[in-house]
């Protein structure tokens, strides 16, 4: 019997499995498809500092992670010096959220210059001259998010962690108010503790025990243009959130659903350029509440708003799309601790999951082990969801 059973084998389940063994614990990671299927392998693979300051020091923790994964045996593309995030306030409406945002990075810890719209075409002569506003802030780093949700399970596999692929956890065992395992297709896995780390599938497996954290899945476009010439070389974040079609939010009704509601999303335009010439266009959200393939309508807008921030993306060549659904919480921050007994989750880190991924793990494994944290666990406690007004 595994001491512990961990639900979900992107990244976040791949950094407890691999934290966990590392604390002396046996281990069974359980996936009901391959390791980062959905949205650990399908997002734009970047970290960079966070403007929350409670979870800058979850993303610290996870990059002193990542740094030590890219020179294990795995081969894991991490960039080994930080480069330049420029942060964009495309219209005049987006300058205060872009100065409120260079204010929370800069409480975070983040050095933040602010530069006027006439040196942003300084910095990067791919951008348009008519932006209103930037602060470029010198860290950002590009990453393989799948090859790193792989290594971290290949980490935990040789810390002596089981792992199985291709088995879908259906319930919770649970004796009296105690968890006390899961029920796969195959067999019934009796466990002293299970960590759910199921992302937007999370509520399906607690709401049967009456665990209700309000996770809702939001859908998330990146489109990968190039390689063309004059395309941005430097990583870009835009400020504000652009909403079409109606309200873009995770956590639509009955009417708002009836009335056309899942067709609105909302659009910030971001670059992530590569070493090819090619460069990886998001963000997009959208809500979610289908397992079928969403239609990819919505990549005409956000094409459109990065080519006005970048007009040479007009002539590049798309080379591919992909979508993932991010498990978003009702005040973006992550979810992290026990709910029931014998029973822990990690979910709810909605775009930031890889940024976020093995600090989360460090929490979590000092909370199970008992050991005092290093990082406050008070912002992400479940009980500040399950105890809220709805």
């Amino acid at each position: 019997m595994p001491e512990v059973v961990v639900v979900g084998g992107g990244v976040i389940g791949a950094a407890c499995a691999d934290e966990l063994a590392a604390r002396g614990l046996e281990v069974l990671l359980l996936e009901r498809d391959t390791l980062a299927a959905a949205a650990s392998g399908r997002n734009m693979g970047l970290w960079l500092p966070t403007a929350d300051p409670a979870t800058q020091p979850l993303a610290e923790a996870s990059l002193r992670t990542y740094l030590e994964l890219a020179d294990g045996p795995i081969p894991v593309r991490v960039d080994r010096t930080p480069g330049r995030t420029l942060l964009l306030a495309v219209d005049s409406h987006d300058v205060d959220v872009g100065a409120r945002t260079a204010e929370a990075l800069a409480s975070s810890g983040a050095p933040v210059e602010s530069l006027p719209p006439e040196a942003i075409v300084r910095l990067d002569a791919a951008l348009a001259a008519d932006l209103a506003a930037g602060w470029l802030v010198p860290e950002g780093r590009r990453l393989d998010p799948g090859a790193l949700a792989i290594a971290l399970a290949a980490r935990a596999r040789s810390r002596g962690a089981r792992i199985e692929l291709h088995t879908t956890v259906r319930a919770l065992a649970r004796h009296g108010e105690r968890v006390t395992g899961v029920f796969t297709d195959r067999d019934a896995i009796a466990a002293r503790v299970v960590v759910v780390c199921a992302g937007p599938w999370s509520p399906w497996l607690l709401e049967p025990l009456g665990v209700d954290l309000r996770v809702r899945g939001s859908l998330g476009w990146v489109v990968r243009v190039g390689p063309s010439p004059g395309l941005p070389r430097t990583l870009v974040e835009a400020v504000g959130w652009r909403r079409w079609g109606g309200r873009a939010s995770a956590w639509p009704t009955a009417g708002e659903v009836a009335r056309g509601g899942l067709e609105g999303f909302a659009t910030a335009p971001a670059f992530a350029p590569h070493d090819d010439g090619s460069i990886t266009i998001g963000a997009l959200h959208q809500p979610w509440l289908t397992p079928e393939p969403p239609s990819p309508a919505p990549i005409r807008t956000l094409l459109a708003e990065a080519i006005r921030v970048a007009p040479a993306i007009d002539a590049a060549p798309v080379a591919s799309s992909r979508w993932c659904v991010r498990p978003t919480s009702p005040d973006d921050r992550p979810i992290v601790g026990r709910v029931a007994e014998g029973l822990w989750v990690a979910t709810g880190h909605g775009s930031e999951g890889v940024i976020l991924g093995a600090g989360t793990a460090q929490l979590l494994a000092d909370l199970i082990t008992g050991v005092a944290p290093a990082i406050d666990p008070t912002p992400f406690d479940p009980s500040r969801l399950l105890d809220a007004p709805r």
